[in-house]
Order: structure tokens, then sequence, then C-alpha cells
């Protein structure tokens, strides 16, 4: 029983052992069917995606995944050669950490390269079981030991096309070990799938770039490219068809070319379409109107498309020659016009060392005289002389050197030997880079070259005398002052009594005084001294060729004695006599010009002393005197700059109501700021500077008046200069101004000193009646302060009389005042003339007067002259009182 029981046990630990062999070889198997399954559904998921349109990078990964999925523990990469054959960069690494792919691009492809640049370049697989003793890997030991990678296969990836190498195609373990037999084979079937993935696109990539060649070709090209088919019909038509013709590619496909040709060259056209279809090359022009009515002229080419040796349409090109057909019929008109034009034209040969002359214009032979045949092939330099400036003739040949252009004024001479001004412009003609041609223009400008010589000589001469100018003086002074160790001496010459006699016996007289006193100065003169009209009657001498002081003493003297003898004119003899001031630079200047403003002082300061005589400039002449030198030119300086302003000041009646107001002139000097009228007023009277000053008031005067007017004053009052009085032009001026700003002549008041009247009496006279005639009103300012008043009242056209503030200045105490005062409004009542009070500065000043029957009254204690708008403002502020 018990031996029984032992052969059971034996049979059950059998079956047992069986069952369980069974158990693990249909488990082995089992794994081997879900490895074989996964491995069928990881080459379908990979041979898809290769049918699919995905990306390099996609179908790349597919494949790393399949192998991943099938090498355990593996980690798949797959690196491309760069353009340069030299590199390695990863294009798929799915599991790899991504800081270690990066490390790794720009891989050398070379032996010892770790495994892939060793792939890579013997073309054959590396297996590294232990990258840890394998030196191909020393460059990378930080790098593997740092994401813990033992080994590494790597299997280069070879192009089936070209033999080369496109790639490697790696897989990398965190533990060391080797392929076996099957996964060698599943490698290298991969890697071949790799190649064939990477060749597959490069080709679609080569092919789509054709494709874009071919489609950038026909869409890009400058030219009208069409397709036609066997019927003539449109297929196809780029951007610069549709862009010639005005009709979207839409609206032509399917047409027929013929709607696009115009009847009279359609038999043309399609007899060339009928040999292309012959598969015979056509090319010819034709015109043709676009959609827009532009006429356009066409080169056309057509070609037959021959597939598979078969003729299936036709291709054309067509080029728009409008434009070059343009320029050829410009070009036409451009030879008839050189031929025709008045300007010389010659070309000349730019590669020859004398630039000879190839063409020239029938407008050179006539300028010059020399024929086509007598000029071509030689040089234009035969045109030059004796007198060609050299200067002017270096400069072109350095301009032909250089190959650049010049334009110069040369003096040259034509056949029969004649001199003439040559306007001259010679330009390079270029073909590319290269210089071929010189075009030189020619013109004839002797006469303008003449006029600009005296335009020149204007420019730096007295139109009068011609003697220098102020800005000759001015240039010479400037150009010997600056000169070392040079003695120079500035005589200031002034006329003693020109004025009167200018304004007395006429303009024409006074000229002529002028013209013989430059004659009779200018003999005393040395050659290489300046002579030089400054202005008016003034006369400047510079000598520096006489060095001793007693030496221009002498020529000081000798220019007085030209005044002893009279001035005779048919009939009539003029006596007048010159003063002279003499500065040197002896002493330090700050200024060339200031040794005028010296000799102007010495000037002055004869002048003072009698006049008639010189004087030596010194620097203890009186500084007001020279200060005054310097207002005279400041003064200048702001009528040219226009400095003046104009203030207004009220009149009131006696009520204390705005009637009127005064314009009265305001210098703001850029420095000095307002300059009291008390100290230019009297300087310009004198250099008669104040008819300038004048004109300007009166027609700012005028340009303000319509304002005031609105502002509900009745008139303006303007001082005239008693000068303004000897213009010609005086009453056509103002009449001028009048119609220019739209000003009633009755609402102007002309306001003159009684002192004119001592001089010329009846000139004046008459000029006032000529003003009040038409239609301004007349006022004598400072009436009182004149010796000749009373014995013209009766003569003068005047409407007021301005009684001078020295008499109304406390007029309730002062018993001469009052009593000149209350005479002149006694005199005024009984002619009927209005009477204004000026410098009205207190209340007991104003009673007075109101009690005494003054019309109207002026002055401070009313308003103070002040600006266009202040003055406005002030009437508004009246007008609200009233």
């Amino acid at each position: 029983m018990n031996e029984l029981d032992w052969q059971d046990q034996i049979l059950v630990l059998g079956l047992v052992l069986a069952l369980i062999l069974f158990a693990i070889t249909w488990w082995i198997g089992h794994l081997e069917r879900l490895r074989l399954a996964q491995l069928v559904s990881a080459k379908f998921k990979t041979l898809a995606s290769l049918a699919q349109n995905k990306s390099l990078e996609q179908k790349l990964e597919d494949i790393c995944g399949l192998i991943e999925s099938q090498v355990n523990d593996s980690l798949c990469s797959v690196m491309l050669v760069d353009s340069s054959k030299r590199q390695l960069n990863a294009a798929s690494a799915i599991s790899l950490p991504e800081d270690f792919i990066l490390a790794l691009q720009g891989l050398p492809i070379a032996d010892g390269v770790g495994a892939c640049g060793t792939a890579a370049y013997r073309k054959v697989p590396v297996i590294a079981a232990d990258m840890s003793i394998d030196s191909r890997f020393d460059a990378f030991r930080k790098l593997i030991d740092e994401y813990e990678l033992k080994a590494c296969w790597s299997f280069p990836v070879i192009s089936p096309v070209s033999k080369s190498v496109i790639g490697t195609f790696a897989v990398y373990f965190r533990r060391k070990r080797k392929p076996n037999l099957r996964e060698l084979d599943l490698l290298q079937r991969s890697r071949d799938l790799v190649a064939l993935v990477i060749t597959q696109h490069q080709d679609r990539v080569q092919r789509e770039r054709s494709e874009q060649h071919s489609r950038s070709l026909f869409s890009y090209n400058p030219d009208a490219v069409f397709t036609l088919d066997l019927d003539g019909n449109f297929k196809s038509l780029n951007r610069a068809g549709t862009d010639l013709i005005g009709f979207t590619e839409l609206e032509v496909l399917g047409q027929h070319y013929e709607v696009v040709v115009p009847e009279e060259y359609r038999e043309q056209t399609r007899a060339h379409f009928e040999a292309a279809k012959q598969g015979k090359p056509q090319r010819y022009e034709i015109k043709i109107v676009n959609r827009g009515g532009e006429l356009h002229d066409l080169d056309i080419t057509n070609m037959p498309i021959i597939i598979n040796g078969e003729i299936t349409g036709v291709h054309g090109i067509a080029k728009d020659m409008t434009v070059a057909r343009r320029n050829e019929s410009q070009l036409l008109l451009l030879q008839r016009s050189v031929e025709s034009s008045t300007n010389g034209v010659v070309i000349a040969d730019a590669n020859q060392s004398h630039y000879p002359v190839i063409y020239s214009n029938p407008a050179f032979q006539e300028i010059t005289g020399y024929s086509e045949a007598e000029i071509i092939g030689r040089s234009c330099s035969l045109l030059q002389g004796a007198d060609t400036d050299p200067e002017t003739v270096q400069q072109i040949r350095d301009a032909l050197h250089q190959r650049s252009e010049v334009r110069v004024n040369i003096l040259n001479y034509r056949k029969d030997g004649s001199p003439f001004w040559n306007d001259l412009l010679i330009s390079p003609v270029r073909d590319g880079e290269r210089v071929t041609h010189f075009i030189g223009l020619q013109s004839d400008v002797t006469e303008r070259v003449f006029r600009e010589e005296k335009l020149e000589f204007l420019a730096q001469h007295d139109v009068l005398t011609h003697l220098p100018n102020r800005n000759a003086i001015e240039k010479c002074l400037a150009r010997l002052v600056t000169q070392p160790d040079t003695q120079v001496a500035v005589l200031f010459i002034d006329l003693d009594g020109f004025k009167p006699v200018n304004d007395s016996l006429g303009h024409a007289v006074g000229d002529r005084i002028l013209e013989e006193t430059a004659e009779r100065l200018q003999s005393q003169i040395a050659p290489h001294d300046l002579l030089g009209r400054f202005g008016g009657d003034e006369f400047v001498a510079i000598v520096h060729t006489q060095k001793a002081e007693h030496e221009v003493v002498q020529l000081a003297h000798n220019l007085l004695a030209q005044f002893n003898t009279p001035f005779h004119f048919e009939d009539l003899e003029v006596s007048l006599s010159a003063t002279i001031g003499i500065a040197d630079n002896s002493e330090p200047l700050q200024h060339p010009l200031e040794l005028i403003q010296r000799a102007d002082v010495a000037m002055y300061e004869a002048k003072r002393r009698g006049g008639s005589s010189y004087h030596w400039y010194s620097s203890d002449l009186d500084a007001g005197m020279q200060s005054q030198v310097e207002l005279r030119t400041q003064l200048q300086e702001a009528i040219q700059q226009q400095q003046f302003e104009l203030f207004y000041q009220p009149i009131v009646d006696g009520a204390g109501h705005p009637v009127g107001v005064e314009a009265l002139v305001r210098w703001k000097h850029p420095q000095r700021g307002y300059i009291s009228p008390g100290d230019f007023i009297p300087l310009a009277e004198a250099t008669g500077q104040i008819i300038a000053i004048a004109d300007w008031v009166f027609e700012q005067a005028c340009k303000d008046t319509p304002t005031l007017l609105a502002a509900g004053i009745e008139s303006v009052s303007i001082n005239f200069s008693p000068l303004q009085f000897y213009r010609d032009d005086l009453l056509e001026n103002i009449e001028h101004a009048l119609q220019r700003y739209g000003v009633k002549p009755q609402a102007l008041v002309v306001e003159i000193t009684e002192n004119v009247f001592m001089r010329d009496s009846q000139h004046m006279i008459q000029m006032l009646h000529r003003l009040r005639k038409l239609g301004l009103s007349i006022a004598i300012d400072d009436f009182g302060t004149g010796f000749a008043s009373l014995s013209y009242l009766n003569q003068l056209p005047v409407d007021s009389l301005k009684i001078d503030q020295s008499f109304i200045r406390g007029i309730e105490q002062a018993r001469r005042n009052s009593a000149i005062a209350r005479g002149v409004l006694t005199i005024a009542q009984e002619l009927g003339v209005k009477t204004i009070a000026e410098g009205v500065e207190t209340e007991a000043e104003r009673d007075y007067l109101i009690q005494h029957n003054c019309s109207q009254m002026q002055g401070f204690l009313f308003c103070r002259p002040q600006p266009l708008a202040a003055t406005l403002q002030w009437l508004q502020e009246q007008q609200i009182k009233i």
C-alpha cells in the first residue's frame, strides 16, 4: 500500500510539472504573439503614417516609437546630415532628454566621434555595448554620465538613390547590452525604412521646389504668359497677362484669344497660331487695346506644347513693347531736336587720349565756324586761345581724367579768330560702369557775361560817380587793416551846405555837383589808394601809400583846396566847401569799420569848430559825438530791420470823451530797449533818415485807421516831416496808401510844426493847400514856439492849432503861459479853428482850458501813448463809462 502511494505521488508530481510546463509554454507563446501583434500594429501604424501627408519629423517619430516598443528600454533617435555634409543634427528623439539632444546638435561626422559620428563617417553600424570603456565617447563622458546612458547602437542611413550617408539611426540604453539577432534585424529594417522616409521627403521637397520654380516662372514672369488649347481657347494666364489686358483670369479662361485681339490683327494672329499647332515656333508683333482703352505694342512668341510626342496646345509669351517703341520714337525725336537745337552739341570719344569729336550738330558749327568735316576727329581744345584761362582749362582736363561732369564759362575762339564766351557743360556717357563718350553742350553767352561784368561793377561801385561804393570801401579797409605792418589812414569827407543846394536847385544840379566833386577828389588820390562814395554827399579816402602824418595832412589840404573853385553849370555858379575827419590805425581797433566811425567823429568835431577844415581823431573827443555817430548807424539798421512800433495817444473833448488819436513812432532797440524820440528824431531829420521813418509811420497808421475808427474815434493824426514836402511823389504815395487800406482822407489829420514856414514858406503853403484839396485835415503842431506863425495863419488851410505843452504846464498859475494860451485860444476862436492843448497832466490845467473854451486836449491826465491793442482797450473802457 505504501509502495503504491509512492508511485501515485510520482504520477501526480509529473502531472503537475506537465501542467506547469504547459502553462509556461503557453504564457511565452502568448507574450510572443502579443509582441508580434504589437509589432504588426506598430508596423501598420508606421506604414500608414508614411502614406499620410505627415511631416518628416512625425514620420520619424512613428519609426522611433516602433523601435522603442519592440526593443526593451531603448531610447531611439534619428540624426540627419546637414547641407555641408560635415555635421549631424537631431531630427527625432521622442524619449531622450531635450538637453541631451541639444548638446549633440552639430555633431561632427568623423572617425572616433561617438557612435553616430563614426557610423556616418565609416558607413557601417557601430555597436557600443559599454560606452564607459569606449574611447570614442571620451568627449561625451560628462554628458552620458549626466543622463546615465550605458550603451549605444548606431546605424548609418544610406540613400537608396545616391548611396551616400544621409543620417544615422541610433538607440541608447541605460544598461550595458548588445543586440540579439532579432533586434539587429529589426533595427536594420527600421534603418532602411528611415532611409526610405528621408529620401521620400527629399524627393517631395525637390518636387515641390521644382513645381514652385515652374509656377514662379509662370506667375511672376514680368511678361504676359499664357497657354491655349488646340481650339485657341485660354487655358491659363499669369498676373502680368491680366494686368496687360485688364481682364481677370477667370474672365478669359475658356474664351478664344480673339477676345483681346483687334479685328485688323486677327488674320495675322490666326496664321501664326496655326503654324505653332504644326510644331513651328512663331514670333510676330501686333497691337492690342486693353479693357481700359489703352493701346499696347506686343512682341508675341508662340511655341507648341508637346506631351508624349503629341501637340496638345500652344504656349505663348507676350512682351509689352509699348515703352520701347515710344522710346524709339522719342530717340528719333531727340535726334531731330539735337539737330535743330540752338545750343551747340558735340560728342567725343572718351577712350582716346585727345578725346576726338565724333559728332557735332549744326548749332555748334554755326557758333564756332568749324564745319563738321573740320571738327570730326579733332579735339575741342582747338577752340582755346592765348587769353583762355589756364585754370579753367585745367578744370576741364581734371574732369575728363576723373570721368566726371564739369560746367564752366570759358573764353573760346571761333575759326575766324573772334573771341566768344562759352557756357560749356561736359557730361560723361556711361555704359554700365564704363564711360564711353563725353557729350558737350555749348552756348554763346558773350552778352550775358558782359552784362554780368557790368552788374558786378555796379555791385562794387556807385552808379552816379562810378567810385567804389560803401561795400567796396569796407572790403578794402578790412583787407588793409588785417595786413601786418600796414599803416592806414581814413579821410571822411563831407560837403558843407550841399543839402540846401540840392533842395533848392534840384537833384539834377546836385548830381552834377557830386560827379564833379568825385573827379576833383580822385585827381588828388594816389593810384594805389582808394576814394569811394560812402553815401549822399559823403566820400571816404583810404590811404596806405603815404606813411607820415604830415603827408596825410597835406593830402587833406589838397582835397579841401578842390572846393576853392566854384562849380559852374551853364549860367549857374555854386560855391561849396567840405569838412574832413581823419583817423588812422595807430590806436587799437576792435573792428576795421571802427576806423571809418572814428573819421566820422573827427569830421563832426571839425564841423563843430566851423567846418571847411580837417580834424584828426583822438580818443579824448566828445564821447557824446561818437555816440551820435553810432546811433546814426544803428538808426539805419532799425530802418532796414523795421524795429519801429506805433503808439497812439487819445485826444479828448471838454467832456473827456475820446474824439481822435495821435500816432507816435517808438524805436525799440534790440539791446537798449525803447529810445526816446527826442534822441533819434532830430538825428533822423539831420541825416535825411526821417523820410524812410515817416513813410513807415504813414503806412502803418493807414493800416490801423479802420480799426481805430471802428472803436469810436473820429480821426487819426499823423506827424509829417518838413523833408517829406520836398518829395515829388508825396501826394501820389498818400493817395495809394489811402486806396490800399480803404481809408477816407477826412479820417486823417496831417500835423506839421510851424517852424517849417521859416524856410521856403510859399512852397510849404502850396503843399498844404494840395493836401487839403485831397481831403486831409491840417493841424499846426507845437504852435507858439515859432516866430512867424501869426503872419501865415490867414494864408494857411489850417483846421486846428495844437498849443505846445510848454504853455500848458501850470497854466492856472503861470501868468505868461496863461496869457499866451488865452491869446492863442482867442485868435483860434475868431478864425474858426479848433484848438488842441498838448501835455495836459493835471485836473487844474484841464479845468482852466475848459473854462477858456479850449476845444480838445491830450496828455497823461487822460491816457499815455500806448500800443494799438492797449489803446483799443482804453477806448472800449471809455465807451462803457459813457
